[in-house]
């Protein structure tokens, strides 16, 4: 028999790069497939929903109280005649002035650096600080003293530069407005935003008025009650209350008291912890020489009675009484010798406007 013999030819070596490749797609083909078996299974389960953030009560409130500001605002823009007439005079406002039948008289007039205005017969006039109105009486006084019979005067404003009004704390966009025509205590918050979600409803204003004691026109400081405001009718007088240039408004966080008076750094001070009138005082960098310690007087807005609390300091750092926990927006008026009549208007007069006297030291 003869043998067969079976011939083989040797298999050719594969690359190593080709064997990789077909690794390579092994395992890309099993991830595509995981994925769509992964897909399928949670296609007939829906994703889960995120939790939607909700509005606390107190933000509720304070979205409310921003629409009624923008409101009440809207309605003073559109009508400011009232307010231009207490609008006063600063450097870099033009004037026109208007004399009746004396055209040579008549002139366009930039307020410079001094406040002052240069008037053909007059010279220069100082105009600061001075309404249109005040103005006309001026010139008409002045010309009719020696140049003319009865003069007829007219003062306008025709550009307002001078007025910087700033507007900080507790708003959504605290700011220094330059304000180009009057405008109120509302329409600047407004224009800050409105209150953001850790204001509180009252707010600090400092302002220049006349003292009716004097007659001089000095700094006042005022803390309003935003919510009361807001529910007067429209002829109160802060939804008709004009800032001047220097001005400001400061809306503390909620959680305050007001310390004012004979103290050595009157202001809105944050409570910590159960906070009584000593601590308040404390943390105003206590009494002035001159304080009446004796009759403390503590004012709580919200009190149905507006009942107006004394506390003796003097017979509570003696323990011979208790002292009086303060609660939010609690206003400690410590009065002093030189107070005159305690402070002005305060407590009493307007609901919502606690007024803190004239002379006082800007508000920190």
């Amino acid at each position: 028999m003869v043998p067969i013999h079976t011939h083989t030819h040797p298999r050719a070596p594969r690359h190593p790069s080709t064997a990789r490749h077909h690794r390579w797609s092994a395992v890309v083909a099993a991830a595509v497939l995981l994925s769509a078996v992964m897909i399928g299974g949670c296609a007939s389960k829906p994703p889960a929903s995120l939790p939607q953030a909700q509005n606390t009560p107190r933000q509720e409130e304070t979205e409310l109280l921003n629409m009624e500001l923008a409101a009440a605002a809207s309605r003073q823009s559109a009508d400011t005649s009232a307010a231009t007439s207490e609008y006063r005079i600063g450097p870099g406002d033009v004037l026109e002035i208007a004399v009746f039948q004396v055209d040579e008289l008549n002139l366009t007039e930039r307020v410079n650096g001094r406040g002052t205005i240069i008037v053909p017969l007059l010279g220069e006039l100082k105009v600061a600080q001075k309404t249109a109105a005040e103005i006309e009486q001026t010139l008409a006084a002045q010309l009719g003293d020696k140049y003319l019979h009865d003069p007829q005067v007219g003062v306008f404003v025709t550009e307002y530069h001078s007025q910087k009004i700033t507007v900080m704390g507790a708003v959504n966009e605290p700011a220094v407005h330059v304000v180009q025509r009057p405008r109120s205590v509302l329409e600047l918050l407004s224009m800050s935003g409105g209150l953001n979600e850790k204001a509180g409803y009252r707010m600090y204003i400092q302002t220049i008025n006349k003292n009716p004691e004097t007659g001089n026109i000095e700094p006042q400081r005022l803390v309003v009650d935003i919510k009361q405001v807001l529910e007067m009718d429209n002829t109160g007088p802060l939804l008709n209350m004009i800032l001047h240039g220097g001005d400001s408004i400061y809306v503390p966080k909620a959680g305050v008291v007001f310390v004012e008076g004979a103290v050595r750094k009157p202001g809105a001070y944050p409570m910590q912890g159960e906070t009584d009138v000593l601590k308040a005082i404390a943390m105003a960098g206590g009494t002035e020489f001159d304080a009446k310690e004796g009759s403390i007087q503590v004012l709580r807005p919200d009190a149905k009675d507006n009942q107006v609390r004394e506390v003796d300091i003097k017979a509570v750092r003696d323990n011979k009484v208790p002292d009086l926990t303060l609660a939010d927006g609690d206003i400690v008026m410590v009065r002093s010798n030189a107070f005159k009549k305690g402070m002005y208007g305060v407590w009493r007069g307007i609901s919502g406007i606690f007024s803190f006297g004239y002379n006082v030291t800007p508000v920190r």
